[in-house]
C-alpha cells in the first residue's frame, strides 16, 4: 500500500492530485528505480571493464567478470601469491631503511640502550638486519653501519661503525712535535 500525499490547495480530482498519485504509486516508484539502473548501465557502458591482469577490455559475458581468459586470471592469482623478486627485494629494502632510520634516530638523540618493547612500538623489527654475530655470549647485530646488541629485554651498546671506505675518506692524523 502506497501513501498518498494530497497538495494543500488542488481540487481532490484535479490534474496535480492524479500527478501525486502517479508519482508515489508502487509501480511509478518500480520504474524510477528501474530508469535509475539504466542510467548505470548507460554509464558502465561508456567505461567497459578491464582485464585485472592484461588490461585488455573484456568480452561481453558475467557482468562481474574480472579477467578475459583463464590463462590472465591464473596468472595474476600466481603473482599475488608468489611476489617476484623485486618486489621481495624492495619491500626488503624498505624495512631495513626503516630500521637504520630508527637506529639513526636514536643515536643523534644520544640513546645508546633502549628497551625492546618500546623500540619494536617505534617501528622497528628485529628480524630484519644485514648481518649477525656471535662474541661469546652476546649476540650483535648490524644494520648498515649501526651495530647493536641484543638482549631478551633490551638493545643496548648501539653504536655506528666506521665502514672500511670512510676509514679510507679520512686524513691520518699528523704526529705533532713538542
Amino acid at each position: 500500500m502506497a501513501f498518498f500525499v494530497v497538495p494543500a490547495k488542488t481540487e481532490y480530482f484535479g490534474k496535480s492530485f492524479f500527478r501525486c498519485l502517479e508519482i508515489l504509486s508502487p509501480r511509478c516508484i518500480f520504474a524510477a528505480k528501474e530508469r535509475e539502473k539504466m542510467a548505470y548501465r548507460i554509464e558502465d557502458m561508456k567505461h567497459p571493464p578491464h582485464c585485472l591482469f592484461c588490461g585488455c577490455v573484456l568480452p561481453s559475458g558475467r557482468p562481474d567478470r574480472k579477467f578475459c581468459s583463464r590463462v590472465c586470471k591464473n596468472r595474476w592469482h600466481n603473482r599475488v601469491k608468489h611476489p617476484s623478486r623485486e618486489q621481495v627485494e624492495r619491500r626488503v629494502m624498505r624495512v631495513l631503511s626503516r630500521n637504520h632510520v630508527i637506529l639513526e634516530k636514536l643515536l643523534r638523540l644520544g640513546i645508546h640502550q633502549i628497551d625492546r618493547l618500546t623500540l619494536l612500538e617505534l617501528g622497528y623489527h628485529p628480524d630484519y638486519v644485514t648481518s649477525y654475530r656471535k662474541t661469546g655470549v652476546h649476540h650483535q647485530y648490524t644494520c648498515f653501519d649501526i651495530r647493536y646488541e641484543l638482549t631478551p629485554t633490551r638493545i643496548k651498546n648501539i653504536v655506528r661503525t666506521v665502514l672500511e671506505d670512510d676509514a679510507d675518506k679520512m686524513e691520518p692524523e699528523e704526529e705533532y712535535a713538542v
